[in-house]
């Protein structure tokens, strides 16, 4: 039988925390081991959650939206699907932290590794009352040594709130005190420091919550030497860190000329290490910035679809690139064309077209893609079942604005999606049934370059299980995942080890010219040594990836805001700056 403990005289609890109003103990110092202390006892164990009202203190205090999804207005189409049991969508509540299972290992080195490292999520039909989903990350635990913790131990653990149809991320922590036979409930803070989009669009509003989330404790069966030895190799090959300030003057200039209301961090990865400074948060600095997990929004094209474009290229030739996107569905039991006029142009549509956003069908760009009158992009994007979305998809006529597919680029976030679902049908093609597109890419892209546990928001299943990727938006990386994708690119699309990843021709292709072009944007820079083309990812928000040719990525991650971007002088100062480097 596993007591809760409720008492709060833990010492090393007593910090003050940044967050006007919030409880000591949300302080990040509070998730932090202090200096020299023991490593904790180790442990094994599932954190069955129970959904729980979090405190949150919002910033306009008016600008909170409880139930996103009722709020939009435009999402009667989605809540009839609900299936029968199902908590109501328009009751799922942004204020409640989710009541998901955590099944955790802590090492007798007081590595504390969660065994699930992706989405955490229910089915549909038993999803949590709350909007969000999370994804825990590693952390550490330590011994306590005041007068009354005597045999307690502490494990601090970085959390994210998410949800898997949308692109943003609470960042936060989370604890728990235990010893044999006795915890303390979950202890969580978080905050909308991530790149704000579905319901938090402004620079100007700014949201921290925190809840003690009980728990029960239940046995968990496995082999924990074998997880925890896993965890030592990732460790072991983290490349080191150094403040951003030991790369020069013109490095810190750069980062702070960018807006601090919409950027969370800058970092810079040059020769094997990886340079950035705190990142600050409204309890404190997070004591695991390199694990917290972010939205990037956009970013996930190149993560997704470039990458995966460009692995298959190499495994398989790039040939299925010019190969019509229709060619692998089915008219008829998939989809069926909205008139001749459709059919004829589908049939030239290629998935080359379609990760270059330059098919010819469908909306003109952005804005008219996602006007909230056109209720068939909001179809495609989130209905339940995959059969769904791909009628949607299907289901538009040609772009009036051009005469045929590559003739020009028009922003429309589905081709993305679209290219990719083709890519994963072509490799079951060569693989087998049972091949994915994110397989493919955790063991043949991410875990080769020491960038393992690419996590994604994907389509729900009947299981929880993870879907398909949207493809366009959903990624939820860490720093150093989105510093060595893009160290890969700029690196010809070898890999550590020198094997080649990517198909060295397209990588290449993306320094050819300052086109958009197999998901990827590119910049003309121009300096006294002459003219260079400069591959880059970028999501709303202001989150970016710039693979240099000289050894050196820069990553840039947005703050709070889905407006905020970087500007084109901001970008090429931090370019310049990375020039000053390391010339090229």
């Amino acid at each position: 039988m596993i007591r809760i403990f409720h008492a709060m005289t833990l010492a090393c609890l007593l910090a003050t925390p940044v967050q006007a109003d919030a409880p000591e103990w949300a302080a990040t110092s509070a998730f932090e081991a202090p200096p020299g202390a023991a490593p904790g006892a180790s442990f094994a164990g599932t954190l069955a959650l129970q959904t729980t009202q979090m405190s949150v203190q919002a910033d306009p205090a008016d600008g909170m939206i409880q139930t996103p999804w009722a709020w939009w207005g435009i999402f009667d189409f989605l809540a009839a699907q609900d299936p029968d049991g199902a908590v109501p969508l328009f009751e799922l509540d942004a204020t409640l932290f989710p009541g998901l299972p955590i099944d955790l290992v802590i090492s007798d080195d007081g590595d504390v590794v969660p065994l699930e490292r992706g989405v955490l999520r229910a089915p549909v039909a038993q999803r949590t009352p709350s909007f969000w989903e999370l994804v825990a990350s590693p952390g550490r635990s330590w011994e306590l040594t005041g007068d009354a913790e005597q045999g307690w131990s502490r494990a601090a653990f970085p959390i994210s709130l998410v949800q898997s149809q949308e692109g943003e991320a609470w960042i936060g922590l989370a604890s728990f005190d235990y010893r044999e036979g006795e915890t303390t409930p979950l202890r969580v803070q978080l905050s909308s420091m991530s790149a704000g989009g579905f319901i938090f669009w402004d620079a100007d509003f700014d949201v921290a919550a925190w809840a003690e989330v009980p728990f029960t404790l239940a046995p968990l069966e496995v082999d924990a030497g074998a997880i925890v030895a896993a965890h030592a190799a990732e460790m072991a090959d983290r490349r080191p860190a150094k403040p951003l300030s030991e790369l020069g003057a013109a490095f810190g200039a750069a980062a702070a000329a960018l807006d601090p209301a919409g950027t969370l961090a800058v970092a810079v990865l040059s020769d094997g290490t990886l340079y950035m400074d705190a990142v600050e948060t409204p309890f404190g600095p997070h004591p695991y910035p390199r694990d917290m997990r972010v939205g990037v929004w956009s970013v996930t094209k190149s993560l997704i679809p470039g990458l995966a474009a460009m692995r298959l290229a190499q495994k398989y030739g790039p040939d299925f690139l010019d190969t019509p996107v229709v060619s692998w569905f089915s008219e008829g039991d998939e989809f069926d064309y909205l008139d001749e006029t459709a059919r004829a142009r589908w049939q030239e549509v290629t998935i080359r077209h379609a990760l270059d956003m330059s098919t010819g069908m469908g909306a003109t760009g952005y804005d008219p893609n996602w006007a909230m009158e056109n209720l068939n992009t909001y179809a495609w994007s989130y209905s339940y079942a995959l059969p769904d979305q791909i009628r949607a998809y299907f289901n538009v006529g040609p772009n009036p604005d051009v005469g045929g597919p590559g003739e020009a680029m028009a922003y429309i976030d589905q081709d993305m999606w679209i290219a990719a679902l083709a890519m994963e049908r072509f490799l079951k093609s060569k693989e087998g049934a049972d091949a994915t597109l994110l397989g493919l890419l955790e063991a043949e892209v991410y875990a080769p370059i020491g960038a393992g546990h690419f996590v994604s928001g994907t389509g729900y299943t009947e299981t929880g299980a993870p879907g398909f990727p949207f493809s366009a938006w959903g990624a939820l990386p860490t720093i150093d995942i989105l510093a060595r994708a893009g160290a890969l690119v700029g690196n010809g699309g070898k890999g550590p080890d020198g094997s080649q990843i990517l198909h060295p021709d397209l990588v290449a292709g993306l320094t050819a010219s300052a086109d958009y072009g197999l998901a990827f944007w590119r910049r003309e820079v121009t300096s006294d040594s002459g003219t260079t083309i400069v591959p880059y990812m970028s999501g709303s928000g202001g989150n970016t990836v710039i693979s240099l040719p000289n050894d050196m990525t820069i990553v840039v991650l947005g703050r709070d805001s889905y407006n905020v971007e970087i500007s084109d002088e901001a970008a090429v100062a931090l370019i310049e700056a990375a020039r000053a480097v390391r010339p090229f």
